[in-house]
Protein backbone atom coordinates (compact mmCIF):
# COMPACT_ATOMS: atom_id res chain seq x y z
CA UNK A 1 0.00 0.00 0.00
CA UNK A 2 0.95 3.50 -1.12
CA UNK A 3 2.90 5.54 1.94
CA UNK A 4 0.45 7.86 2.12
CA UNK A 5 -2.17 5.24 2.60
CA UNK A 6 -0.05 4.32 5.58
CA UNK A 7 0.01 7.62 7.12
CA UNK A 8 -2.71 8.62 6.09
CA UNK A 9 -3.91 9.91 9.64
CA UNK A 10 -1.62 12.55 9.01
CA UNK A 11 -1.68 15.68 8.07
CA UNK A 12 0.42 18.51 6.95
CA UNK A 13 -0.09 20.39 9.91
CA UNK A 14 1.03 17.85 12.28
CA UNK A 15 3.94 16.82 10.37
CA UNK A 16 5.29 20.54 9.85
CA UNK A 17 4.51 20.93 13.99
CA UNK A 18 6.39 17.90 14.98
CA UNK A 19 9.77 19.54 12.96
CA UNK A 20 8.84 23.41 14.48
CA UNK A 21 10.07 22.33 17.71
CA UNK A 22 13.29 20.45 16.86
CA UNK A 23 13.92 22.96 15.15
CA UNK A 24 13.48 25.57 16.57
CA UNK A 25 15.69 23.49 19.44
CA UNK A 26 18.43 23.64 16.73
CA UNK A 27 18.16 27.05 15.71
CA UNK A 28 18.56 28.42 19.84
CA UNK A 29 21.60 25.95 19.85
CA UNK A 30 23.38 27.56 16.96
CA UNK A 31 23.20 30.91 18.07
CA UNK A 32 25.64 29.38 21.28
CA UNK A 33 27.50 26.92 18.92
CA UNK A 34 27.47 28.49 15.61
CA UNK A 35 31.59 29.86 15.91
CA UNK A 36 32.44 26.27 16.01
CA UNK A 37 31.70 25.77 12.30
CA UNK A 38 34.67 24.73 10.62
CA UNK A 39 35.65 27.30 8.14
CA UNK A 40 36.28 24.09 5.49
CA UNK A 41 32.69 23.35 5.66
CA UNK A 42 31.98 27.28 5.63
CA UNK A 43 33.86 26.86 2.23
CA UNK A 44 31.99 23.93 1.17
CA UNK A 45 28.69 25.36 1.15
CA UNK A 46 28.90 29.04 -0.86
CA UNK A 47 29.33 29.63 -4.11
CA UNK A 48 28.35 29.04 -7.23
CA UNK A 49 27.66 25.32 -8.59
CA UNK A 50 26.69 23.82 -11.81
CA UNK A 51 26.90 20.20 -12.46
CA UNK A 52 25.59 17.45 -14.89
CA UNK A 53 24.70 13.94 -14.94
CA UNK A 54 21.08 11.36 -15.09
CA UNK A 55 17.81 11.68 -13.50
CA UNK A 56 16.08 7.99 -13.14
CA UNK A 57 12.42 7.79 -12.43
CA UNK A 58 10.29 5.54 -11.28
CA UNK A 59 6.36 6.51 -11.79
CA UNK A 60 3.51 4.37 -10.85
CA UNK A 61 -0.27 4.73 -11.46
CA UNK A 62 -2.21 2.59 -8.95
CA UNK A 63 -5.68 1.30 -9.25
CA UNK A 64 -8.16 1.87 -6.22
CA UNK A 65 -7.94 -1.93 -5.21
CA UNK A 66 -4.00 -1.00 -4.93
CA UNK A 67 -2.86 -2.99 -8.35
CA UNK A 68 -0.32 -1.05 -10.18
CA UNK A 69 -2.10 -0.03 -13.46
CA UNK A 70 1.17 1.40 -15.55
CA UNK A 71 4.80 2.03 -14.85
CA UNK A 72 7.42 4.17 -16.55
CA UNK A 73 10.81 4.33 -15.57
CA UNK A 74 13.99 5.60 -17.49
CA UNK A 75 17.03 7.19 -17.09
CA UNK A 76 17.31 10.69 -18.71
CA UNK A 77 20.00 13.60 -18.66
CA UNK A 78 19.82 16.33 -15.96
CA UNK A 79 21.83 19.58 -14.98
CA UNK A 80 21.80 21.56 -11.98
CA UNK A 81 22.76 25.46 -11.44
CA UNK A 82 22.75 26.91 -8.20
CA UNK A 83 24.21 29.19 -5.60
CA UNK A 84 24.78 28.61 -1.75
CA UNK A 85 25.85 30.03 0.99
CA UNK A 86 26.95 30.46 4.80
CA UNK A 87 28.18 33.25 6.81
CA UNK A 88 31.69 32.89 8.61
CA UNK A 89 30.93 35.72 11.54
CA UNK A 90 31.46 34.62 15.01
CA UNK A 91 28.31 34.78 15.36
CA UNK A 92 27.54 33.21 11.78
CA UNK A 93 26.15 29.66 10.68
CA UNK A 94 23.17 31.30 8.37
CA UNK A 95 22.79 28.76 5.60
CA UNK A 96 20.61 29.29 2.77
CA UNK A 97 20.49 27.50 -1.08
CA UNK A 98 18.53 27.59 -4.28
CA UNK A 99 18.79 25.79 -7.24
CA UNK A 100 16.93 24.97 -10.28
CA UNK A 101 17.18 21.35 -11.92
CA UNK A 102 16.03 20.12 -16.09
CA UNK A 103 16.15 16.65 -16.91
CA UNK A 104 15.04 16.25 -20.68
CA UNK A 105 13.96 12.58 -22.32
CA UNK A 106 12.48 9.37 -22.90
CA UNK A 107 11.30 6.92 -20.24
CA UNK A 108 9.70 3.07 -21.14
CA UNK A 109 6.12 2.95 -20.26
CA UNK A 110 4.36 0.35 -19.68
CA UNK A 111 0.59 -0.08 -18.94
CA UNK A 112 -2.80 0.42 -21.43
CA UNK A 113 -4.99 2.07 -24.29
CA UNK A 114 -7.47 4.15 -23.16
CA UNK A 115 -9.46 1.34 -24.71
CA UNK A 116 -8.05 -1.06 -22.61
CA UNK A 117 -5.35 -2.85 -24.45
CA UNK A 118 -1.83 -3.38 -23.49
CA UNK A 119 0.83 -0.83 -24.51
CA UNK A 120 4.25 -0.64 -24.56
CA UNK A 121 5.63 2.77 -25.84
CA UNK A 122 8.14 5.33 -24.78
CA UNK A 123 7.56 8.59 -23.02
CA UNK A 124 8.82 11.89 -23.76
CA UNK A 125 9.66 14.01 -20.76
CA UNK A 126 10.89 17.48 -19.82
CA UNK A 127 11.37 17.84 -16.02
CA UNK A 128 12.11 21.54 -14.24
CA UNK A 129 12.29 21.76 -10.77
CA UNK A 130 13.32 24.81 -7.73
CA UNK A 131 14.48 24.40 -4.41
CA UNK A 132 15.54 26.69 -2.01
CA UNK A 133 16.40 26.26 1.78
CA UNK A 134 16.73 28.61 4.44
CA UNK A 135 18.47 27.09 7.85
CA UNK A 136 21.28 27.96 10.61
CA UNK A 137 24.21 25.62 11.60
CA UNK A 138 25.83 24.91 14.16
CA UNK A 139 29.37 22.73 15.17
CA UNK A 140 29.35 19.76 17.04
CA UNK A 141 33.00 19.03 16.48
CA UNK A 142 34.31 19.49 20.03
CA UNK A 143 32.35 16.40 20.79
CA UNK A 144 33.14 14.05 18.36
CA UNK A 145 36.82 15.04 17.43
CA UNK A 146 36.32 16.12 13.83
CA UNK A 147 34.59 18.98 12.09
CA UNK A 148 31.13 18.52 11.90
CA UNK A 149 28.12 20.92 11.38
CA UNK A 150 24.46 20.19 11.74
CA UNK A 151 22.38 22.43 9.43
CA UNK A 152 18.66 22.42 10.38
CA UNK A 153 16.68 23.96 7.55
CA UNK A 154 13.25 25.14 5.90
CA UNK A 155 13.17 23.38 2.53
CA UNK A 156 10.89 25.01 -0.23
CA UNK A 157 10.47 23.95 -3.94
CA UNK A 158 8.43 23.61 -7.15
CA UNK A 159 8.45 20.91 -10.38
CA UNK A 160 6.78 20.43 -12.92
CA UNK A 161 6.57 17.82 -15.13
CA UNK A 162 5.74 17.40 -18.75
CA UNK A 163 5.00 14.11 -19.82
CA UNK A 164 3.87 13.29 -23.35
CA UNK A 165 3.28 9.54 -23.30
CA UNK A 166 3.41 7.62 -26.57
CA UNK A 167 5.28 10.73 -28.45
CA UNK A 168 2.51 12.31 -30.06
CA UNK A 169 1.27 9.08 -31.33
CA UNK A 170 -2.42 9.54 -29.26
CA UNK A 171 -1.93 6.75 -26.86
CA UNK A 172 -2.13 9.31 -23.95
CA UNK A 173 -1.64 12.93 -24.97
CA UNK A 174 0.18 15.95 -23.68
CA UNK A 175 -0.28 15.95 -19.15
CA UNK A 176 1.36 18.63 -17.72
CA UNK A 177 1.93 17.65 -13.68
CA UNK A 178 3.02 20.49 -11.08
CA UNK A 179 3.23 20.81 -7.66
CA UNK A 180 4.81 22.63 -4.65
CA UNK A 181 6.59 21.39 -1.62
CA UNK A 182 7.51 22.65 1.96
CA UNK A 183 9.46 20.63 4.20
CA UNK A 184 11.71 20.46 7.68
CA UNK A 185 15.21 19.36 6.61
CA UNK A 186 18.39 18.46 8.31
CA UNK A 187 22.37 18.47 6.42
CA UNK A 188 25.27 17.29 8.35
CA UNK A 189 28.70 17.81 7.33
CA UNK A 190 31.86 16.55 8.04
CA UNK A 191 35.32 17.60 7.29
CA UNK A 192 37.39 14.81 6.68
CA UNK A 193 40.48 16.80 6.25
CA UNK A 194 41.09 20.54 4.70
CA UNK A 195 40.23 18.75 1.36
CA UNK A 196 37.55 16.52 1.81
CA UNK A 197 33.70 17.14 2.95
CA UNK A 198 31.38 14.85 3.37
CA UNK A 199 27.13 15.27 3.88
CA UNK A 200 24.27 13.91 4.12
CA UNK A 201 20.72 15.52 3.86
CA UNK A 202 17.15 14.63 4.89
CA UNK A 203 14.10 16.30 4.36
CA UNK A 204 10.42 15.38 5.49
CA UNK A 205 7.47 17.52 4.21
CA UNK A 206 4.02 17.40 1.88
CA UNK A 207 3.12 18.91 -1.25
CA UNK A 208 0.74 21.53 -1.90
CA UNK A 209 -1.15 23.03 -5.24
CA UNK A 210 -0.52 19.70 -7.14
CA UNK A 211 -2.48 19.77 -10.05
CA UNK A 212 -2.37 17.78 -14.04
CA UNK A 213 -2.98 20.03 -17.20
CA UNK A 214 -4.53 17.79 -19.95
CA UNK A 215 -4.01 19.28 -22.86
CA UNK A 216 -5.26 16.49 -25.59
CA UNK A 217 -6.19 12.90 -23.61
CA UNK A 218 -9.41 11.18 -25.00
CA UNK A 219 -11.68 8.45 -23.31
CA UNK A 220 -13.41 5.89 -25.13
CA UNK A 221 -17.40 5.30 -24.66
CA UNK A 222 -17.06 1.37 -25.08
CA UNK A 223 -21.06 1.60 -25.68
CA UNK A 224 -20.89 3.76 -28.57
CA UNK A 225 -16.61 3.32 -29.92
CA UNK A 226 -16.59 7.07 -29.74
CA UNK A 227 -13.73 9.17 -28.20
CA UNK A 228 -14.30 11.76 -26.26
CA UNK A 229 -11.75 15.05 -25.23
CA UNK A 230 -11.64 15.21 -21.44
CA UNK A 231 -8.67 17.80 -21.45
CA UNK A 232 -8.52 20.38 -18.73
CA UNK A 233 -6.88 20.98 -15.26
CA UNK A 234 -7.18 18.39 -12.36
CA UNK A 235 -5.94 18.83 -8.54
CA UNK A 236 -3.89 15.83 -7.51
CA UNK A 237 -4.50 16.33 -3.47
CA UNK A 238 -1.72 17.32 -1.02
CA UNK A 239 0.56 14.31 -0.33
CA UNK A 240 3.79 13.38 2.10
CA UNK A 241 6.89 14.11 0.26
CA UNK A 242 10.58 12.37 1.46
CA UNK A 243 14.07 13.88 -0.06
CA UNK A 244 17.50 12.17 1.50
CA UNK A 245 21.22 12.81 -0.22
CA UNK A 246 24.63 12.48 -0.06
CA UNK A 247 27.43 14.42 -1.54
CA UNK A 248 31.28 14.19 -1.67
CA UNK A 249 32.53 17.67 -1.91
CA UNK A 250 36.69 18.11 -2.90
CA UNK A 251 38.03 21.55 -2.18
CA UNK A 252 40.68 22.24 -4.85
CA UNK A 253 42.26 25.36 -3.36
CA UNK A 254 39.91 28.28 -1.58
CA UNK A 255 37.87 29.14 -4.40
CA UNK A 256 37.48 26.02 -6.53
CA UNK A 257 35.85 22.90 -5.73
CA UNK A 258 34.68 19.32 -7.46
CA UNK A 259 31.70 17.34 -6.07
CA UNK A 260 29.35 14.30 -6.34
CA UNK A 261 25.86 14.89 -5.13
CA UNK A 262 23.26 11.54 -5.33
CA UNK A 263 19.96 12.65 -4.36
CA UNK A 264 16.63 10.19 -3.88
CA UNK A 265 13.02 12.11 -4.00
CA UNK A 266 9.59 10.75 -3.40
CA UNK A 267 6.51 11.93 -3.39
CA UNK A 268 2.83 10.77 -4.01
CA UNK A 269 -0.24 12.42 -6.75
CA UNK A 270 -3.61 11.93 -5.39
CA UNK A 271 -6.58 10.28 -7.88
CA UNK A 272 -8.24 13.67 -9.82
CA UNK A 273 -12.14 14.21 -9.55
CA UNK A 274 -14.23 11.82 -11.50
CA UNK A 275 -15.40 13.23 -14.59
CA UNK A 276 -19.31 12.96 -16.19
CA UNK A 277 -19.01 11.43 -19.70
CA UNK A 278 -21.82 12.24 -22.48
CA UNK A 279 -22.39 10.67 -25.65
CA UNK A 280 -22.79 12.38 -29.19
CA UNK A 281 -26.76 12.70 -27.97
CA UNK A 282 -25.88 14.16 -25.11
CA UNK A 283 -26.76 11.78 -22.45
CA UNK A 284 -24.79 11.07 -19.78
CA UNK A 285 -22.79 7.35 -19.71
CA UNK A 286 -20.75 7.34 -16.64
CA UNK A 287 -17.49 8.72 -15.29
CA UNK A 288 -13.88 8.99 -15.92
CA UNK A 289 -10.96 9.15 -13.96
CA UNK A 290 -8.50 11.29 -15.87
CA UNK A 291 -5.23 10.32 -13.07
CA UNK A 292 -5.64 7.92 -10.67
CA UNK A 293 -3.51 7.71 -7.27
CA UNK A 294 0.30 7.58 -8.52
CA UNK A 295 3.87 7.12 -6.54
CA UNK A 296 7.17 9.41 -7.67
CA UNK A 297 10.59 7.72 -7.17
CA UNK A 298 13.27 10.13 -8.67
CA UNK A 299 17.05 9.65 -8.27
CA UNK A 300 19.34 12.42 -9.52
CA UNK A 301 22.68 12.03 -9.70
CA UNK A 302 25.07 14.98 -10.36
CA UNK A 303 28.83 15.17 -11.01
CA UNK A 304 30.09 19.08 -10.81
CA UNK A 305 32.24 22.10 -10.22
CA UNK A 306 31.72 24.83 -8.10
CA UNK A 307 33.84 28.47 -7.16
CA UNK A 308 33.04 30.38 -4.18
CA UNK A 309 32.23 34.24 -3.91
Amino acid sequence: MLGWRMRGAFRRHEILASGLLPLAFALFTSAVHAADVSYIIQQAETGFFAGGGVLYQHYTEVGSSGAALDTETGSIPAFTVGVSGMTTNPRGGFYWRAAYTRANGSTNYSGHYVSGAPAQTTTTNTISEFRGRLGDAFGIGRALGVPTAIIPYLGLGFHHWTRNVGNGSGLGGIEQYADSHIGIGLLGDVAVNRHWVLGIHLLEGYTFGAQLQATLPMVVDTSTNQEYSVAGTHALGDRPYWDVGLKAVYLIDPVWRVYLHVRRTTFYYGASSPTPIFDQNGVFTGYYTQEPNSSTVQTLTTIGVAARF
